[in-house]
């Protein structure tokens, strides 16, 4: 029973830390609009498999790596940041198109940018190690059994919380006109900008009011 327990707690966390919307959740639900649920989808993949990595590192409190994330956080940081611009910045200027056939490059080109957004973030790592205090599963690198069951419920989670927005947004594609579509998507890449260039600023200026806003804590320094 003990595994299982850990397994649901794994996917309340893993969804919990999955749903603020940030610029994945734009790309999610641009890629959804522009193309079709399956572009959505394998974007929300990518972010799940880079929130799973941290909840492992999290749960197996895997020092040296989290001693790199945090020591090299500037680059992280304008890295996720530069390449939010560029992907905005083509996203601005490329007409929306709808894909009938599947094109398992471009799937998996969409799996792979969120994974590198999401992954060059060490404040989930943060966050993960907040929630598994919060519901009292801090231990469960203890034990191999509840280790992997709570990760796993971690990807479940998270991977939900995707097909949920990706579903929304390929739901809300069917009931919009071309122009209402342009429109949206036109508005979700300059959110996505917008985060990129908040991210730069903050990199580079981290003692300006943007970057002590988005701080990693003093203590995980």
């Amino acid at each position: 029973m003990e595994p299982l327990l850990f397994f649901v707690k794994g996917i309340a966390a893993g969804f919990v830390v999955a749903i603020p919307v940030g610029p994945v959740a734009m790309l999610c639900i641009r890629r959804t609009l522009a193309t079709n649920l399956f572009s959505g989808y394998a974007t929300g993949l990518g972010a799940a498999l880079a929130d799973t990595l941290y909840a492992v590192i999290a749960v197996y409190g895997i020092s040296f790596i989290a001693d790199i994330l945090f020591t090299n956080n500037f680059w992280f940081r304008l890295i996720g940041g530069v390449i939010l611009c560029l992907m905005a910045t083509r996203m601005l200027f490329a007409a929306p198109t709808e894909s009938k056939a599947q094109d398992t490059g471009k799937l998996f080109g969409d799996f792979a940018s969120a994974l590198v957004i999401t992954g060059t973030n060490p404040i989930t790592l943060i966050a993960f190690g907040v929630i598994f205090t919060s519901i009292g599963v801090a231990n469960a690198g203890e034990r191999y059994e509840w280790a992997e069951a709570l990760i796993a419920g971690v990807f479940v989670g998270s991977a939900v919380w995707w097909m949920t927005l990706s579903g929304l947004a390929a739901t809300c594609r069917r009931r919009v006109g071309d122009l209402s579509l342009v429109g949206i998507i036109r508005i979700s890449a300059l959110v996505i900008l917008a985060c990129g260039v908040l991210i730069i600023v903050a990199a580079a200026v981290p003692e300006s009011a943007i970057g002590s806003l988005i701080a990693l804590p003093d203590q995980a320094r």
